[in-house]
């Protein structure tokens, strides 16, 4: 096992770094979904997302 892992060592660190970039990208994407950011411009007209953006405002 350890001799695949340092056969393999540059992979398994690429690896390693693409799930890390992938995890921060979702983690963001969470963040700012919870902060009402994220390409909401409040037009429900044309929207067709269903969100509750315009509800909240009495819209």
């Amino acid at each position: 096992m350890l001799a695949w892992i340092a056969g393999n060592a540059v992979t398994v660190v690429v690896i390693a770094v693409l799930l890390t970039v992938v995890a921060a990208a979702v983690f963001v994407l969470i963040k700012d979904k919870k902060n009402k950011k994220g390409g909401c411009t409040g037009n429900c007209a044309t929207c067709g997302m269903g969100c509750s953006y315009g509800k909240k405002d009495g819209k």
